[in-house]
């Protein structure tokens, strides 16, 4: 798709892949980088009838799902940032496209993941579109018009009061009331919305009731709560997208992920893939492409002191 000058992309699109691949930037993205966000464009804009395979991918939910699996190191806020400005960019210019969406909501695991990611709003003094030269001259106003939310799975929790005393028990959450109250106050009433799932490696679906496959040994309790967290953690999360986009509209999530993998107890065998993969940049990659350093086991110590600290070496930093 590359190589034939990417038929079928948008003029917006063009003027971003042009923009990122500029010989005189000052601070050049990874290849992988381009690649994995080239991947997500073309899934979307590459021509219809090469597209055709993507449709054999596995897909659990309602709404379509892709990963772009890349190493821890290689750079997955920056694709996130590539991803939000294409979308925004691009509805901005073509407000009625709906492949298109200026809203998007970036899920992730925990407080301090949530944190690092503040970088996705626009509206940061220390944002990255700025920082790395995502958008091209003249466009900040358009990425601007958009919306940017980041929150952590536990804002998903389902609200149900059928328990509490009182006149009224309004039972659980409606898909309405549940969109309302988690995206309101940054998303307002917007649809058609971008997801995109960091660390989505937490996100998954239980196999079948009837597997038995990768059941933790029995007696094993801490292995057996260990998963039921996992699992717990897991429903909440694509439970409240199921809600969301029952009652706004998911247009397409993304999921990135250094280890898109199937965990013990998930009724999957331990170690399957995703079955929605569609990029793949694996640890060894970044290895040997320098991109993230050599990993380094200690067994040693050859500093010449009299006390070994190989065995200690936290108490020795």
């Amino acid at each position: 798709w590359r190589e034939a000058g990417y038929p079928g992309a948008t003029r917006t699109t063009l003027d971003l892949l042009r923009h990122w691949t500029r010989p005189d930037r000052d601070r050049r993205l990874f290849f992988c980088q381009l690649e994995a966000a080239e991947t997500a464009i073309w899934l979307v804009e590459g021509p219809q009838q090469d597209r055709t395979v993507v449709s054999a991918l596995e897909q659990q939910e309602a709404f379509t799902r892709h990963c772009l699996k890349m190493a821890t190191g290689s750079g997955k806020t920056i694709v996130m940032g590539m991803l939000i400005a294409w979308s925004m960019l691009n509805k901005a210019r073509q407000p009625t496209d709906r492949r298109f969406s200026d809203a998007v909501l970036v899920v992730c695991p925990n407080l301090t993941v949530k944190e690092r990611l503040r970088v996705l709003h626009p509206a940061e003094a220390d944002n990255l579109y700025e920082d790395f030269d995502l958008v091209p001259p003249g466009t900040a106003a358009a990425l601007h018009s958009g919306k940017v939310m980041v929150t952590n799975w536990h804002a998903f929790a389902v609200a149900d009061d059928a328990r509490r005393r009182g006149v009224v028990n309004r039972g659980r959450e409606s898909a309405g009331a549940f969109a309302s109250r988690v995206l309101r106050a940054e998303l307002g009433s917007k649809s058609n919305l971008l997801v995109i799932n960091d660390e989505a490696h937490h996100a998954w679906r239980s196999a079948p009731s009837e597997s038995t496959d990768d059941v933790p040994p029995a007696g094993s309790m801490e292995a057996m709560v260990s998963v039921a967290d996992e699992q717990e953690e897991a429903r909440i999360w694509l439970e409240g997208l199921a809600l969301i986009h029952r009652a706004r509209g998911i247009n397409r999530a993304l999921d990135l992920s250094a280890t898109p993998y199937y965990l013990s107890g998930s009724g999957h065998a331990e170690g399957e893939p995703f079955g929605w993969i569609v990029s793949d940049f694996s640890l060894l990659d970044a290895i040997e492409s320098g991109i993230v350093k050599v990993p380094r086991l200690p067994v040693d110590d050859n500093s010449g002191d009299a006390d070994p600290r190989y065995l200690d070496l936290f108490g020795s930093a």
